[in-house]
């Protein structure tokens, strides 16, 4: 057989074989670097058309997503699926839509929708409501909410009280509203995620006080922080108990990577966070957004022709490429359980969206899974045939 003849010791055909192998090592690892890129990457024109300008958004698993608008002056919330894109309509004709900001999705798919200045609302099978968040005789407003993601699914609240000091609340499933947390630590918080049992995590800014001519009072440093919090679910004010100050930039994202891990994303720094022995280490790694995915991976993308993605999975972190150069400025962003969606304007002032399919991320339909299977079975079956030769001569030696 030819295959025989070409692996045959001392013989002609030997060095045509050794040719070959080599040959095909050098253009196997041409393709596969030709296709490391991040699979499953497209840049796509805004489905909304090109009059709506997506400022805020928040996806639920099944695809659909609410999202806040601007175009023209004029700001509109939309609720997009299958059938279209059609407008919210609030009960309330004043209600200050502009001012929208936050979305926090509940375990139910329903949307909790905060703006600080009017009571908050719910979303929830195409209709809208009140939310009610205020079982106490103090008053205040919401501007951001986040739900617990344990089997008590509490609410902690970022308020605004009536001296316009902002404060962070909570909210149990009793009905009963905290007390509202001092906040003496000069921060305008913006962010919350739940971390486990009463841990929450805030992140915000710090305002640095004017220390020196040069500084104007009227505009202090603004310095990324962020904080863990303490609630136990009841009337007691939650508490802060970590707090730490960056040094530049702000903090857009938190992510829970696994049981232990945070990841902190900000704008100039990556922080990684265990909670269970309040271990922090930094990662020099800037983003614009932030998010994980259904396979406990955590994604984060770099601003503006940027072709770089740092990839979160399991204790392990590593840096992708992008087929090509992100060409937006990223607004919002979202995730419905298979692909990841960056909202944002390119150069011409266009609304765009870049998608990302997770799900071909280590999959043979991509060109870089496909080219890695072909290598591997290829690289088998030579070893096979060169095995089968090896026992050939072992028999014929002891014939």
């Amino acid at each position: 057989m030819v295959w025989r003849k070409m692996l045959q010791q001392e013989s002609e055909h030997q060095w045509l074989a050794i040719t070959a192998f080599f040959v095909f090592v050098i253009l196997g690892a041409i393709l596969i670097k030709g296709t490391s890129h991040l699979p499953g990457v497209d840049l796509i024109d805004n489905e909304l058309g090109n009059n709506h300008r997506i400022i805020e958004s928040v996806y639920d698993e099944n695809g659909d997503y609410l999202a806040l608008t601007y175009n023209d002056g004029d700001y509109k919330l939309l609720s997009v699926n299958d059938e279209g894109a059609n407008d919210v309509t609030f009960t309330n004709p004043n209600y200050d839509v502009s001012g929208i900001s936050d979305f926090a999705l509940l375990d139910n798919n329903a949307v909790l929708i905060a703006n600080g200045l009017d009571e908050l609302m719910i979303y929830q099978d195409d209709s809208l409501s009140i939310f009610k968040t205020n079982y106490s005789d103090e008053v205040f407003t919401v501007s951001s909410i986040e739900q617990s993601s344990n089997e008590a699914r509490n609410l902690l609240m970022i308020t605004k009280e009536t001296n316009t000091q902002q404060s962070i609340r909570g909210l149990n499933t009793s009905g009963i509203t905290s007390a509202g947390m001092p906040n003496n630590e000069n921060v305008d918080w913006e962010g919350i995620q739940h971390i486990s049992a009463d841990l929450w995590l805030l992140t915000g800014n710090y305002r640095q006080p004017a220390t020196s001519g040069e500084e104007s009072p009227a505009a202090p440093n603004l310095l990324p922080v962020w904080s863990t919090v303490l609630w136990n679910g009841g009337i007691i004010a939650p508490m802060i108990e970590n707090l730490q100050i960056g040094n530049y930039g702000e903090y857009h994202s938190i992510i829970k990577l696994n049981h232990e891990k945070i990841i902190i994303a900000g704008t100039h720094e990556t922080i990684m966070f265990d909670h269970t022995n309040n271990d922090i280490s930094t990662i020099d790694y800037s983003s614009v957004a932030g998010l994980s995915d259904e396979c406990n991976r955590a994604w984060l993308f770099n601003g503006k022709d940027s072709k770089s993605v740092m990839r979160f999975d399991g204790d392990s972190w590593s840096i992708e490429s992008l087929p090509h150069q992100l060409p937006l400025d990223v607004e919002t962003y979202g995730f419905d359980g298979i692909s990841i969606y960056l909202h944002g304007v390119d150069d011409n002032g266009m609304p765009r969206v870049m998608t990302f399919d997770t799900s071909a991320v280590g999959s043979i339909e991509s060109g870089s899974g496909f080219i890695n299977l072909s290598f591997i079975v290829l690289s088998l079956v030579m070893f096979a045939l060169m095995a089968v030769n090896v026992i050939d001569k072992f028999k014929n030696r002891t014939a």
